[in-house]
């Protein structure tokens, strides 16, 4: 409770009448001087009444408007006689706050002194107080220097007030000239609360009294300015705690307020509020106890920071599934951080979603990546896919865009070279070669009976049986006429394009027979994925390992121009995804031989 005891030291400049003289003298009015000590924080980020630090973001505007009762404001004292020169003041106080940028808030706030009454003085020789009136209003600016919301540990920002004096008369509502309050304010979120510490200076004009008037005076000044405050965060309904004092640099009291109050969010552009709390010392301007109660309208959703949940978590406030994940909007027992089918009931298993079959193919929407066209399990649901309707599958036709025939792997029977070999068993489909040959001319640079195509190692003599390398050497790069085959994996590191270093010797190689077969004008590096994971990722994955293998042959002297890289994602399985080992060799890297029409 507020201590006016007997050393109560007032500001009364020019308090007049001394002994019994008194009465004889014309009333005289007090001194004026601003005796509000409220300061609210018009953005209202965390706390009402004290800095956090935290701006509202940017474009947001704030507007509020509160009743404020204080009780016994102003007390003086001469001897044992105690006077209540403010016993009661009703006030309204109207702010705004807006934030044109991230790092920029703006705010201003108009006092009115709605009733204003004390003890009558004049016998005293103090004329009575003006009842009501403007008092002083504020402009402030705060910058912000650090900010939770982008990724920093605390929120810190710093501010200046100005207090101008365009305030009533004869109402202790102004200083008569501008005062000045910078300020730094510091807080942070742990959780379901925020703590938060603000220090502020007091620039006003220095007021010197007498001591000679008939009550104890003190002088008005300076003063270093302290609050703090805990309030709970993330939810609808937030509390707060706050704690108020002030350090006079000249002869006047101190002052502590512990104020204590709910605001609750009645939709995201219009909240409500209350604040009460008690005074302790005889500083002007420090109540007994006094009592807040206001609304504020527009932005007044507060911020969140990643991986919080929305205040808007309620079911009567609109939000969505991402702002609050720890809901279950269906009531299906799957949280909407989980649940694929959030607006609509389902099962654990289906991960929220219910049992759906569009199709009636047999295979759950969940499940079939075409849930409007029947399909088969082996195309996850879709019809086989066949561009040039031939009856083979794009999977299998090697002319996926030209009508052929299922034993000719779809493609139709020719043969370019007209060497009486058609092209699927020409080895050497553009150059014409003998039927013994299987197409081929006769190329053999090394001599060994290994024509040069399918020979491994065609630089050095070696047994056909050894893919043309020397006994004693085990090919570990293989050739047929459409592809080059590696013994030993390509891997990469898990979920990424980077090449592991045990894959280095098997590419150098690689390198070194595409850089002995000049004949081959083009090689396609196709990189493919098992079916874990999303399509398009996938698909985005296999492109890059693809670049990858592309990169590394090129540092080795392959030119650029014979290299392509394709990245099939998981479209292309060679073996079922069900299992461990059938996902592990649908994710491969293979290098098809392209020849020209």
């Amino acid at each position: 409770m507020s201590s006016h005891g007997p050393v109560m030291r007032m500001w009364l400049m020019g308090l007049l009448l001394i002994g019994g003289g008194a009465l004889a003298r014309e009333p005289q009015v007090l001194p004026d001087f601003d005796l509000e000590r409220l300061d609210l924080n018009p953005g209202a980020a965390g706390s009402l009444l004290v800095g956090t630090g935290e701006l509202l973001p940017a474009g947001e505007l704030r507007l509020s408007a509160m009743g404020h009762y204080q009780h016994h404001p102003l007390v003086m004292a001469r001897g044992n006689k105690r006077v209540a020169a403010v016993g009661h003041r009703v006030t309204t106080h109207l702010a705004a706050a807006w934030s044109p940028v991230r790092w920029l808030e703006l705010g201003a706030q108009i006092p009115l002194v709605a009733l204003q009454r004390g003890d009558d003085l004049r016998a005293e020789g103090i004329a009575p107080l003006a009842e009501y009136g403007i008092a002083t209003p504020s402009l402030s600016a705060r910058v912000s220097l650090l900010s939770q919301v982008a990724g920093m540990p605390l929120d810190v920002a710093l501010g200046v007030g100005v207090g101008l004096p365009f305030a009533s008369a004869s109402l202790l509502a102004s200083d008569g000239k501008p005062s000045y309050t910078p300020r730094v304010m510091v807080g942070r979120r742990f959780g379901w609360f925020r703590l938060a510490l603000e220090a502020q200076g007091l620039v006003r004009p220095l007021l010197q009294t007498s001591s000679t008037a008939p009550y104890q005076q003190a002088d008005i000044g300076n003063e270093v300015r302290f609050g703090a405050a805990v309030a709970t965060v993330g939810r609808r309904l937030r509390w707060e705690l706050n704690v108020r004092g002030s350090v006079p640099l000249v002869d006047q009291p101190s002052s502590v307020e512990l104020l204590l109050g709910p605001r609750f969010l009645m939709n995201p552009s219009m909240e409500v509020f209350t604040i009460a709390g008690v005074g302790v010392g005889s500083a002007p301007g420090t109540p007994l106890f006094r009592v807040m109660v206001g609304t504020a309208f527009g932005d007044v959703t507060p911020s969140r920071l990643p991986g919080e949940s929305s205040i808007n978590c309620s079911p009567d406030l609109p939000h969505s599934y991402e702002e609050c994940p720890d809901m279950d909007e269906d009531g299906d027992g799957v949280r909407n951080l989980v649940d694929q089918c959030p607006d609509v009931a389902g099962t654990l298993e289906r991960n929220g979603c219910p049992r759906r079959d569009t199709d009636n193919d047999g295979i759950e929407d969940i499940l079939d990546a075409c849930i409007t066209e029947p399909g088969e399990a082996v195309w996850k649901g879709c019809p086989m896919p066949d561009g040039d309707g031939d009856g083979v599958a794009d999977e299998k036709d090697r002319c996926p865009e030209m009508p052929g025939l299922a034993d000719h792997e779809g493609c139709p029977k020719r043969d370019r070279d007209e060497d009486g070999v058609e092209d699927d068993l020409d080895q050497c489909p553009v150059m014409a070669g003998p039927v013994e040959r299987q197409g081929c001319p006769e190329s053999d640079a090394d001599r060994d009976g290994v024509v040069n195509r399918l020979d491994s190692c065609p630089n050095v003599a070696g047994l056909e049986t050894n893919y043309g390398c020397p006994k004693h050497e085990m090919p570990l790069v293989i050739l047929t006429p459409t592809k080059i085959e590696l013994t030993s994996r390509i891997l990469f590191e898990p979920g990424d394009s980077r090449l592991r270093r045990t894959s280095d010797a098997i590419l150098t190689l690689l390198a070194k027979v595409l850089n002995e077969h000049p004949e081959f004008p083009l090689v396609v590096v196709g990189a493919h994925t098992d079916d874990r994971g999303n399509r398009e990722s996938n698909l985005r994955l296999s492109q890059a390992r693809a670049e990858s293998v592309r990169r590394f042959l090129i540092q080795k002297g392959v030119e650029p121009e014979r290299l392509d890289a394709k990245g099939y994602g998981q479209d292309r399985p060679i073996d079922s995804n069900a299992t461990a080992s059938g996902r592990e060799n649908n994710r491969r890297v293979e290098f098809e031989i392209i020849w020209p029409e």
